[in-house]
C-alpha cells in the first residue's frame, strides 16, 4: 500500500512537471526571409493566437538586406503571423502564415509571397 501511494506521488509531481515545463514560452527566432527588390521600409508583424494578438513588432528593412531577424518567445502551439511589409513608395503588401511552435530555435520563412495590398 505504502509503495503504491509513492508511486502514485511520483507520478502526480512527473505530470505537474511535463505540464509546466510544456507551458513555459520557449526561445523562437523567426527569420524573414525577403523578396528581392524590398528596398528600404518596414516589416509589420502581428502574431495572433486563437484570433487575439500576442505579439506585435514592426522591423526596420534597410536596403538590399535579404533578410531579418525577430526573437519571440512563444509557447507551444498554433498561431497566424499577419505580415505586411510598406515601402517608401508603392502599395504595401501583405501576407498571412501559419506558424506551429514545438520547439526553441530559428523558424525560416521566406516571404517572396507577399502580394500588395487593395
Amino acid at each position: 500500500m505504502r509503495s503504491l501511494a509513492r508511486l502514485l506521488l511520483l507520478g502526480g509531481a512527473l505530470a505537474i512537471g511535463w505540464f509546466l515545463l510544456g507551458s513555459t514560452p520557449r526561445e523562437v527566432t523567426l527569420v524573414y526571409g525577403l523578396p528581392a527588390g524590398s528596398g528600404p521600409g518596414v516589416l509589420e508583424v502581428d502574431v495572433l493566437e486563437g484570433g487575439q494578438l500576442v505579439r506585435h513588432a514592426e522591423l526596420k528593412v534597410e536596403e538590399g538586406q535579404a533578410s531579418l531577424r525577430h526573437p519571440v518567445r512563444l509557447r507551444d502551439g498554433s498561431y497566424r503571423l499577419r505580415l505586411r511589409l510598406q515601402g517608401r513608395s508603392g502599395p504595401a503588401r501583405e501576407l498571412d502564415l501559419p506558424l506551429a511552435v514545438t520547439e526553441s530555435g530559428p523558424v525560416v520563412l521566406p516571404l517572396g509571397g507577399l502580394a500588395t495590398a487593395h
